[in-house]
């Protein structure tokens, strides 16, 4: 599952993850969204991308709300804020985080490390 407000960063996201993952992604431009997809099948979802910074609900609104369903899922937060360290990330239910704007490479650390999705084999 990807979550971002920023429908051009939502497609791109989708495209890289589609590039590296072998799991079948969904895609939401709200927490709001997210969060009721996931609450009708939180099983169907080992691996949550989601941004920080999003009106109505916020990444650690929606992070903890999926915890609180499921605490093995494994949720990485996306933001453009220096808010975050990896040890404020981890007090807060992240797994990992992805720095705006990441290069495709920390996009597939951050899949391969969370140990939710296989990636697929490179050519």
């Amino acid at each position: 599952m990807i979550v971002d407000d920023n429908d051009d960063i939502l497609v791109s996201m989708r495209m890289a993850a589609t590039r590296l993952s072998v799991a079948e992604i969904e895609c939401f431009s709200s927490g709001r969204a997210a969060l009721a997809a996931f609450t009708s099948a939180p099983h169907a979802y080992e691996l949550v991308i989601t941004d920080f910074d999003m009106p109505g609900m916020n990444g650690l609104e929606l992070c903890q709300s999926l915890r609180a369903l499921s605490p093995a899922v494994k949720v990485v937060v996306a933001t453009g804020s220096g808010e975050f360290t990896d040890a404020s990330a981890a007090r807060g239910g992240f797994c990992a985080v992805l720095r705006k704007p990441f290069p495709p490479a920390a996009l597939e650390e951050a899949i391969a490390t969370s140990g939710a999705v296989a990636l697929k084999r490179r050519g």
